[in-house]
């Protein structure tokens, strides 16, 4: 999986999205924020297809962390 860093500027508020993200996003997106992260994507994408989505992202997380896991271990 790949991770973007995205910076923003305290005083404006603003953004950079990556060239990468922003080919994902378009011009038009929706967020949906809690505690800790935030969901954002293309506006006009079914809320199955997010989900399928977000099934994939999870499962690239939890591999991650079981092989961060191992290398800790060995």
């Amino acid at each position: 999986m790949v991770e973007f860093e995205i910076k923003i500027n305290p005083e404006q508020r603003l953004a950079y999205i990556p060239k990468e993200i922003y080919a994902v996003l378009s011009n038009h997106a929706k967020a949906i924020p809690n505690r800790v992260a935030v969901l954002i994507f293309r506006d006009g994408v079914s809320r199955e297809d997010v989900l399928k989505s977000l099934d994939i992202i999870k499962q690239d997380l939890l591999h991650a962390q079981e092989m961060e896991k191992q290398s800790v271990e060995t």
